[in-house]
């Protein structure tokens, strides 16, 4: 369901109407997902000082946290708790790993989830990740 849109200037992009376009949203209790983009510590104090819940979506555009978030329970030197899920078919592996944890250098973070999913196909033998 589209609640806000918001048409950007020409040779922009969607930093600047992040707040701008939520502003008008009620967000208390509103769980927000946004591109990798808005992956940003910003981003997510403004969305916790308006009482929402939010999914980051960490890649490689976000180095350090990336990094950190690679280390976490499932092979990792931090405390917390993991639970991992793995269907393999031969021809098809989806992992599913979901971690908490006590603290990551991330507003107000506090659980990840992995999903990996690789897929050979059979007609060609090629891998796609």
């Amino acid at each position: 369901m589209v609640l806000a849109q918001w048409q950007g200037a020409p040779k922009s992009n969607e930093i600047p109407a992040f707040a701008l376009l939520l502003g008008g949203l009620e967000l208390e209790n509103a769980v927000v997902i946004a591109d990798a983009l808005h992956t940003q510590h910003g981003r997510g104090a403004y969305l916790t000082s308006r009482g929402a819940h939010y999914v980051a979506l960490v890649k490689k555009n976000h180095p350090g946290l990336y990094a950190k978030v690679r280390k976490l329970p499932g092979g990792t030197s931090h405390s917390g708790t993991a639970l991992a899920s793995t269907l393999s078919t031969g021809d098809e592996i989806r992992r599913l790993k979901v971690a908490a944890f006590s603290q990551l250098d991330y507003t107000a973070a506090r659980q990840t989830t992995q999903v990996v999913r690789w897929r050979r196909d059979v007609s060609t033998g090629k891998a796609d990740h």
